[in-house]
């Protein structure tokens, strides 16, 4: 089990990733990783409103947790300032309410990004 992960900036994440380092692509809004429980899995966190967020500092802060419960070892745990603290596995319940919650707020976030006169077309047409 790793406790810390180092930052690369890159514009594509390579094929076969490096155990302990924390790949973050900018123009694809996306931070990976492999597990940090050492399984191997591909852990991938797009950067967004309804996703993950990152601060850099020097460090990296990603928010929220990590949860790994789509793998067999699932792995929680959270990533601040390098450093990785451990939380308790990740339940069958907590991953499908988290995914839940994930694609809601996609739904909501596409939802927005809708422009008005579009919204505006689409309700007139339904009141004719």
């Amino acid at each position: 089990m790793r406790t810390k992960l180092r930052p690369v900036f890159t514009d594509y994440v390579p094929v076969d990733l490096e155990e302990g380092l924390l790949y973050v692509s900018m123009p694809y809004a996306t931070a990976v990783h492999l597990c940090a429980c050492g399984c191997g899995g591909k852990t991938v966190t797009p950067l967004a409103p309804s996703g993950w967020k990152l601060t850099f500092d020097g460090t990296i802060t990603l928010r929220p947790s990590i949860g790994n419960g789509q793998f067999r070892c699932r792995s929680h745990y959270l990533i601040t300032g390098d450093t990785i603290s451990w939380l308790s596995p990740i339940g069958t319940l907590a991953t499908q309410a988290a995914a839940g919650r994930d694609r809601q707020a996609v739904a909501e976030e596409h939802a927005q990004a809708i422009p008005i006169w579009r919204r505006w077309w689409r309700w007139f047409r339904k009141g004719t």
